[in-house]
């Protein structure tokens, strides 16, 4: 099995007294397969297993053969078949019976203990047991008339550079024509995870007795509910800036409010419409033309929240707000505080500087590039991973401002 582990150099073999055991197939610590010794395995020896996908890349046949499912026979993917052109080559990419090989890997199938699986065992499980001989009764009816299903892409596949960019561009066109089309899974790269504080009030007082609770918009309310109910990062972001937005938007200053207030209670202004009218856009005139929204936004941050507000949202995650932060896109942000110990006492404009990151990376998220800049930031894991300290912080501001919003 020499070029076996040549074409996957994280596979390692153990010989037992009657038995092998093959590990990392797929760089997969979840699965293993086991098989007598005298089984013959020279099969394998011409197949490489991505570890992105749940598939066998057949280096011989020029295929790949992403692992689906057993399927009736008359299932309407069964035998769907069609011509894709990528990048100037021509591939065609099917459903039909699954590979002898893949048969082979399912057999010698095995879980790895105690290990929950990320990858859904690639599919080995659920075609291990279509493929026993000794199925219990309701296995047995479960798969009755159940043909092992792979999908399959033909053609020169040396032209395929990143078959991630492959895969994508096909789930996207599958789906443009049949929106309930299985969809080719792509897992992400392994990585280490940042972990961050996440600040709690019941941490340093335990749970209050009594909360007095003030009506809060039932808009703004719907929103908390579907941020906290979505598992994206970046729609959770999304949802709680709308939050600021909906508020900015009607945001008056005191002064501004006082004013238009004294107007609105003169007793004749339904006699003298035509003069208060001209009275209110004399006030506001000035306040429209050098407002834009993200000024709305500063004013209205700086009405409604102080810094002791956020402070322990900054205090639990320093040295990260410390730091200039770089997302996979080429977009920066630079460091909030000077150093650590400036999250107790921070500058002056502090509340103007978070605004400031909120606002940009809300606008890079939006509108995918931050005009200024022309950088973006990716859809990827590691971006998500790097925005949780600022949407903790952007969570904690747009709730203050819920509360004490007037």
């Amino acid at each position: 099995m020499e070029a076996f582990k040549r074409l996957n150099p994280t596979v390692k073999i153990k010989e037992e007294t009657e038995h092998l055991n093959i590990t990392g197939l797929w760089n997969d610590s979840s699965l293993m397969c086991r098989y007598k010794k005298d089984q013959d395995l020279s099969s394998l020896d011409t197949i490489k297993l991505p570890e992105e996908f749940s598939a066998i890349i057949h280096t011989q046949n020029n295929q790949i053969e992403f692992i689906f499912n057993p399927l009736s026979s008359d299932n309407e993917l069964v035998n769907r078949e069609f011509c894709f052109n990528y990048k100037n080559e021509s591939f065609t990419l099917s459903y039909k019976e699954s590979s002898e090989v893949l048969k082979l890997l399912a057999r010698g199938f095995h879980k790895a203990e105690d290990i929950w699986s990320e990858t859904f065992h690639r599919n080995l499980n659920i075609f291990k047991d279509f493929l026993r001989k000794d199925k219990p009764p309701r296995m047995e009816e479960f798969f009755n008339n159940k043909v092992a299903i792979s999908f399959f892409v033909e053609g020169d596949i040396s032209k395929i550079e990143d078959l991630k960019s492959f895969s994508k561009h096909v789930n996207f066109y599958m789906e443009y024509y049949h929106r309930k089309t299985p969809s080719i899974l792509i897992f992400t790269e392994k990585q280490e995870k940042e972990v961050y504080n996440e600040f709690c009030h019941t941490i340093e007082n335990g749970f209050p007795q009594h909360i007095n609770s003030v009506k809060i918009d039932p808009i703004i309310l719907d929103l908390f509910e579907i941020a906290t109910g979505t598992s994206s990062t970046r729609m959770k972001y999304i949802f709680y800036y709308q939050v600021l937005e909906y508020f900015s938007y009607y945001y008056l200053n005191f002064d501004l409010k006082s004013k238009l207030n004294n107007v609105v209670k003169n007793p004749d202004i339904i006699n003298n419409a035509d003069r208060y009218s001209k009275i209110l856009i004399e006030e506001f005139k000035d306040y429209f033309k050098s407002n834009n929204d993200k000024q709305k936004l500063e004013k209205l941050v700086a009405t409604y929240c102080s810094y002791s507000d956020i402070e322990s949202e900054i205090s639990a995650n320093p040295e990260y707000f410390s730091k200039d932060i770089e997302f996979e896109g080429g977009f920066k942000l630079e460091a909030l505080l000077n150093n650590p110990e400036e999250a107790k006492k921070p500058h002056r404009d502090i509340l103007k500087s978070v605004v400031d990151r909120i606002d940009r990376i809300r606008n890079v998220l939006v509108h995918i590039r931050e005009s200024r800049e022309n950088k973006v930031i990716l859809a990827t894991s590691k971006n998500n991973d790097l925005l949780i300290p600022y949407l903790f912080l952007l969570r904690r501001i747009s709730e203050i401002i819920a509360i004490k919003y007037d």
